[in-house]
């Protein structure tokens, strides 16, 4: 005989338990994502340079959108570690510009010493930048591509490959 008052037997659903999983679920996808935005791979060697020859390793990368630019700056793991950034100008096309490492003035890693890898210079020279159609803080994330092998006026040599999605 069942008692007019108890209420219906929920033992072994797993509501509880679901919503629960859920709720951590919401919480924690939004803060994974805010630790690393974008992926990179790759690096770039510079040789014969009169800033002194050195390999830069791309750990990570952030958009250039904030600040009027079409495109990503691809930088090592510390603020004064280097950096490659691929813009895409409407007026110029593509540009590649490379950050010496240990060269900037400032501890944030501002006030670097920056090259321009000009086309022309190169015999390789691809580099491409494309929306991913997501948008982070109203920032069009980026991604895209640079391969170089170019031998500049100075006899510096640039070689590499750097790839980068979700800047």
């Amino acid at each position: 005989m069942s008692d007019a008052g108890s209420t219906a037997d929920t033992t072994g659903t797993p509501t509880g338990g679901l919503a629960m999983l859920f709720l951590g679920t919401l919480i924690l996808a939004p803060m994974l994502l805010l630790v690393q935005c974008g992926h990179t791979d790759g690096h770039v060697v510079v040789t014969g340079s009169p800033h002194g020859d050195f390999r830069f390793e791309a750990t990570d990368c952030h958009g250039l959108a904030p600040y009027g630019r079409y495109g990503a700056n691809v930088h090592g793991p510390g603020h004064d570690d280097g950096a490659v950034y691929v813009t895409v100008d409407p007026l110029s096309g593509t540009e590649i510009q490379i950050e010496v490492p240990g060269s900037c003035r400032n501890a944030d890693g501002t006030d670097c010493i920056v090259f321009q890898v000009p086309e022309a210079a190169c015999a390789i020279y691809e580099a491409t930048v494309e929306n991913t159609g997501l948008v982070v803080n109203d920032v069009r994330l980026v991604k895209g591509h640079a391969t170089l092998e170019c031998t500049l006026d100075d006899g510096t040599e640039v070689s590499g490959h750097i790839a980068f999605d979700g800047c």
